[in-house]
């Protein structure tokens, strides 16, 4: 074991642990606890939103792939920061109108359903444990290149993110991601300008990748148009609709704020998507023969960084991931305690809906999401598949509701029905066309559905929830 290298972590989280404990004061109420209090600005908000991205399986995911097909790889990010600037342009307004807290509680009053609201619940919660258990895998190969084995590193990374999680809520995520989204900068900018210099510089990589038969390496679309849009368009479907962007879009103080928050946090994620993808493709010079399983940044940690280096950017790989695993975790308290909880009862929602009962529900949800990624080796492949169900399900109902009173209950759900049925055949290898992504697919299939029920049903929403939009503007 690296006794420097672990002392540097040790005292990062350490230091992180302390500020989430001082902020557990400000967390009296589940508003507080999920939300914030809707009192975040746009410094945070940029921030929040950049660390849902920003987190350790994107870091590692961008670095592998740029390892294999040079800057293709940031084709994912360039389809976050579409995503993003859609949201803060044309969605944060709408769905700040009224005091929305999860998508499917705007889903249940606009299509007056709650067995709708139940299904896209349901839905969510199990596509976010799905990339939950992404970012348990990704903080157990951060937490390896200490010299512990890989179960021992899920558990302590899992326990850390329960922890941060359960103490302070949203004002813990929103002020720790601060902290370690500059972590993450300094930590990306280090291993980059190091790498890239141990490499021989530009030239020397992309000499590397026109000898192993990839042309033009340093262009983004060196992969074509299809790739391009496979990796992009399921991600900008997803920040659309995903509760865990939502939720931040919800806790923002005012529409200004969360609109410029998504638009800052959109641009910022495509320019720093290019030190991870520039790390991976000095790896491809570095090391010509590395171990898929071990990744091209941890293998760039363990040979080619002296101590100190390696220290700041295993701080900042496990930064990212608690950032992004932290927010994840939040949104499933949020979708099962506003979405389910309310909905039992009243004596019981009470009960389940107390501030006390939501932390146990945080550290409930987080060991599932850790025993199932342990246990299940293809747990991950299989919850990929219901993230892609729900963003292809839930996106046309979504703007349909959002923007048009056209349509409704039997519209939204056969919209659903459609789109999850032919995302998740797109995922197991259906492809009508080509050259077009399965998920762009069943998005226009399912607004297709949506549009001939509306007009068979004469379905139509008479009067607006959206009402108060004028005045959340400010």
């Amino acid at each position: 074991m690296n006794i420097p290298l672990v002392t540097v972590v040790v005292l990062y989280m350490a230091a992180t642990f302390v500020v989430a404990w001082r902020l557990k004061s400000r967390v009296t109420d589940n508003e507080d606890y999920l939300l914030a209090g809707r009192n975040i600005g746009t410094t945070l908000m940029a921030t929040m939103l950049l660390a849902i991205n920003f987190g350790g399986a994107f870091v590692l995911g961008t670095s592998q792939d740029a390892y294999a097909v040079g800057f293709a790889a940031v084709s994912f990010a360039i389809g976050i920061f579409f995503g993003l600037t859609c949201l803060g342009l044309f969605v944060t307004r709408r769905v700040r109108s009224t005091q929305f807290s999860t998508v499917p509680d705007f889903l249940s009053r606009r299509f007056r359903s709650t067995a709708l609201a139940v299904l896209v619940s349901l839905m969510s919660i199990i596509a976010l444990t799905g990339i939950l258990g992404g970012q348990i895998a990704a903080i157990g190969s951060a937490f390896t290149t200490l010299g512990l084995t890989y179960e021992t590193s899920a558990i302590i990374g899992t326990v850390l993110i329960i922890v941060l999680t359960a103490l302070s809520g949203m004002w813990g995520v929103a002020v720790t991601d601060f902290i370690q989204f500059c972590v993450i900068t300094v930590g990306l900018v280090v291993i980059t300008v190091m790498s890239v210099s141990a490499a021989g510089g530009i030239g020397a990589i992309s000499a590397t990748y026109e000898a192993a038969g990839v042309s033009d390496p340093f262009n983004p679309w060196n992969q074509g148009w299809a790739f391009f849009l496979g990796a992009a368009l399921p991600v900008f479907v997803h920040k659309q609709v995903g509760q865990d962007v939502m939720q931040r879009v919800f806790a923002a103080k005012t529409t200004t704020v969360a609109r410029r928050g998504a638009i800052i946090a959109g641009v910022l994620t495509a320019l720093f998507a290019v030190f991870p993808a520039l790390s991976g493709m000095a790896a491809k010079t570095l090391i010509p023969d590395l171990d898929p399983s071990v990744g091209a940044i941890p293998a760039l940690i363990q040979d080619v960084l002296p101590v100190w280096a390696a220290g700041i950017f295993v701080a900042a790989l496990i930064s990212a991931v608690i950032s992004t695993a932290d927010a994840i975790l939040l949104a499933i308290v949020s979708n099962i305690s506003s979405d389910l909880i309310a909905r039992l009862p009243q004596k019981t929602a009470q009960t389940l809906g107390s501030l006390t009962a939501t932390r146990i529900i945080t550290v409930v949800v987080g060991g599932l999401a850790l025993v199932a990624s342990l246990l299940v080796p293809n747990i991950i492949t299989i919850l990929t598949m219901a993230f892609t169900m729900y963003g292809a399900g839930v996106f046309a109902l979504f703007f349909m509701g959002l923007f048009t009173n056209f349509g409704g209950k039997i519209s939204a759900i056969g919209s659903l029905l459609v789109g999850s049925a032919l995302g998740l055949a797109g995922v197991l290898g259906w492809k009508p066309i080509e050259v077009v992504p399965p998920v762009a697919s069943a998005v226009a299939a399912a607004l297709v559905t949506y549009v001939a029920l509306a007009v068979l049903t004469g379905e139509r929403q008479k009067d607006s929830i959206l009402q108060n939009e004028n005045a959340s503007t400010v």
